[in-house]
């Protein structure tokens, strides 16, 4: 029987002297069969017990059928022979004046990476600030990506920006090919914090990066490449559709206001091939009485045919064509569309070399989105990242040194 309760708590090597089973608590009085323990300060080992504690200690263990099980232990003292010195012994599983062992805190910590802060502490019958502390001392802000990429020859980063509270902005680090992992979060979205963290990179990971995805943002274009000269980078297919239909839609405001005639939005942005009956009669009427709305959209469709490309050949043929037919519009804001594909033409076809987007990072900001919510916002900073690390990461790969850059 003891036998079985003791595999049943993982305390095999221990001996148990009596369970004791309340309505509320479960309470083990358990000890340690070996007759020895290292001295911490010189490191031998002694057989010699100078006492014992002469009060039993509670420590929180796990829970079973929902009732809390705490160990009872009485730690004994040894006096080292060489170095003469008394010491408690070190129980295994137990940091020194710990209040829980090691697997308590693993659980309080797998209960928090799917509640709240609140409902977690309601769940475990612990305290939001008990679960905060732990979490702060035992989440050390991110994993060591040695070990996160040591499987894989090659990688592709993928960097992106969610909101933290408002337009308070913080950047996500994930692999996002071959294999997708979250890596880190900055703080915030500087681009001098960015440069710092990729230049802090180890030389091992640095070997392996084989493009960056971004979206059109020029300062993290630049810092990429300060940062990791010669790395190829790669813009987003979807931010850059999405900058495409930006500006189709600002180009229909503008004729909007200037004629004073409504014009419907959904058949400028939507894709073409997958238009209505309607919506595609009303795009034909677009074409016919608004020419300037008109070239914007095909300018946008055009871009659509870049990434549908069987080739870059093919792709680098679209776009030349179309950044030379925006360049020579009427239309200024055209004009300047067509200067910002110039500069991001390199980067836009290299989507064919690379086939690496930011669908995941896009996925992974869905997911703290929905742990925001869960847990009604954040204000601590440091406790939002390792928060949303232990949401991502198991807890196992959460023990380097953080990426956590003040």
């Amino acid at each position: 029987m003891d036998k079985g309760i003791a595999m049943l708590l993982g305390l095999q090597s221990w001996i148990l002297y009596r369970v004791h089973v309340q309505p509320d608590r479960i309470d083990v009085y358990t000890g340690r069969p070996r007759k020895e323990a290292r001295c911490p300060a010189c490191g031998s080992v002694n057989r010699s017990v100078y006492d014992r504690c002469r009060q039993w200690q509670q420590k929180l263990h796990t829970w079973c059928n929902g009732l809390p099980v705490f160990l009872w232990v009485r730690p004994r003292r040894f006096r080292c022979r060489d170095c003469r010195k008394v010491f408690t012994e070190r129980l295994p599983g137990l940091r020194p004046w710990a209040r829980r062992t090691e697997r308590a805190e693993a659980q309080l910590l797998e209960e928090l990476a799917r509640r709240s802060f609140r409902g977690a502490a309601e769940a475990t019958g612990t305290s939001p600030n008990t679960l905060r502390r732990l979490l702060l001392r035992r989440v050390k802000d991110g994993v060591g990506l040695e070990r996160a990429l040591q499987d894989l020859p090659e990688v592709v980063l993928g960097i992106d920006e969610h909101s933290f509270r408002g337009r308070d902005m913080m950047i996500t680090v994930t692999c996002v090919a071959p294999k997708r992992r979250l890596l880190a979060l900055l703080p915030h979205d500087r681009v001098r914090l960015l440069e710092q963290f990729l230049r802090k990179l180890p030389a091992s990971v640095r070997g392996k990066i084989r493009a960056v995805c971004i979206d059109l943002k020029e300062g993290w274009r630049r810092a990429v490449e300060r940062a990791l000269p010669g790395v190829p980078v790669v813009a987003d297919p979807f931010h850059v559709i999405q900058d495409a239909n930006r500006r189709v839609d600002e180009a229909r405001r503008v004729e909007q206001e200037v004629t004073g005639q409504r014009i419907p939005r959904w058949p400028l942005v939507k894709n073409e091939e997958n238009l209505t009956d309607q919506q595609a009669a009303q795009l034909a009427a677009i074409r016919k009485r608004h020419k300037n709305v008109a070239h914007f959209h095909w300018v946008k469709e055009q871009l659509r045919d870049v990434y549908r490309a069987s080739s870059r050949e093919e792709a680098a043929a679209i776009l030349d064509r179309l950044i030379l037919n925006a360049q020579e519009a009427e239309d200024a804001a055209l004009v300047q569309w067509g200067r910002t594909l110039r500069r991001w033409r390199t980067a836009i076809l290299a989507f064919h070399e690379h086939q690496a987007s930011n669908g995941y990072t896009e996925g992974v900001h869905t997911k703290i989105k929905l742990i925001k919510r869960l847990s009604y916002g954040f204000r601590n900073r440091e406790a939002y990242v390792r928060k949303m690390l232990l949401a991502f990461l198991p807890l196992a790969g959460l023990t380097a040194r953080p990426h956590f850059l003040t």
